[in-house]
């Protein structure tokens, strides 16, 4: 598509989103020299609540989410990019100059790169937000190797995956189902699955145990670790209202490009289901970076062979 414009857009390339494949995205364009944008919400990067991760890459001693954040935030700075810290209200993604609305500012970009990750679904039960990171994990992949040998709870709406993973590793897990499910059927010797009303999850500087109420009576469970798995809700009801086409869960379908339906439009990370890791994440926030880039290669090409 011919981007013949009446004015210049304000950057080359907008991302939404400063988690790991935003920051990674901007560290690769940045490094081209384009004029790149990433947009932090206000809502922080489920990076930065993280514990310490033992599973990424060249950190065999682990590190902490937030440090590791921390230093690609400082990477894709030193880059060239510029990071600025707002909510986007609106986006129009269809037209040729791609425009990006937050509270404050309207932002025109050749082409956008949607980074914006998703949330959890909470349970809200006390203690949880408290201690997460302290023994409460959204994530049996990233958290459930630090609990092998331990004893367990997972807080599940449904038997997913999460629970043969956890089994695998924990001595005992105590699986607390927070809907009826029906028939569960075969599970694995060491789980327990137990029919309670949970009150709190208890715990000075960590996880200690879960104080349940068990046929009418209250009582302390103890554990090491609370998996909570509720399923996850990506932040996309603003991108698919732009055209931008989404699954019937939100994700944003992408192809192996990380290209989106809509010309100029790419995301990566957590928004598209692909993995929910860290390092899922950061190669997909370098392919969206490297297709954005040939993209706008492509754009300023034709810009140019318009202009003679």
């Amino acid at each position: 598509m011919s981007i013949f414009l009446a004015e210049k857009p304000l950057y080359d390339v907008v991302i939404i989103g400063a988690g790991p494949a935003g920051l990674t995205a901007g560290i690769y364009c940045a490094s081209m020299n384009l004029k790149t944008l990433i947009i932090e919400g206000t809502s922080p990067s489920r990076l930065q609540l993280a514990g310490k991760i033992y599973n990424y890459p060249g950190f065999p001693d682990g590190i902490l989410g937030s440090e590791l954040l921390s230093r690609m935030r400082s990477q894709a700075l030193r880059a060239g990019a510029n990071i600025r810290r707002g909510d986007v209200v609106a986006v129009d993604l269809l037209s040729p100059i791609k425009t990006v609305i937050t509270k404050t500012e309207s932002i025109t970009a050749t082409a956008v790169i949607v980074a914006v990750g998703l949330g959890k679904r909470r349970v809200s039960i006390e203690g949880e937000d408290r201690l997460l990171g302290l023994g409460v994990s959204y994530c049996t992949l990233c958290d459930g190797p630090l609990y092998k040998g331990k004893t367990v709870a997972l807080i599940s709406d449904e038997v997913a995956e999460d629970l043969p993973s956890l089994s695998r590793l924990a001595s005992k897990v105590y699986f607390i189902p927070l809907k009826p499910i029906g028939n569960i059927g075969d599970i694995p010797s060491n789980v327990e699955v137990l029919n309670v009303k949970i009150k709190s999850i208890e715990g000075a500087n960590r996880v200690e145990g879960l104080r349940i109420v068990k046929n009418g009576v209250e009582e302390l469970l103890k554990v090491d670790g609370v998996f909570i798995s509720t399923g996850s809700i990506p932040f996309t009801d603003i991108i698919s209202r732009s055209g931008v086409e989404v699954d019937e869960k939100g994700c944003i379908k992408v192809g192996k490009d990380m290209a989106t339906n809509i010309e100029g439009v790419y995301a990566a990370g957590d928004c598209t289901c692909g993995g929910m890791q860290v390092a899922v994440a950061v190669g997909q926030g370098a392919i969206a970076a490297i297709r954005a880039i040939a993209y706008i290669h492509e754009q300023q090409k034709e810009l140019k062979s318009l202009t003679l």
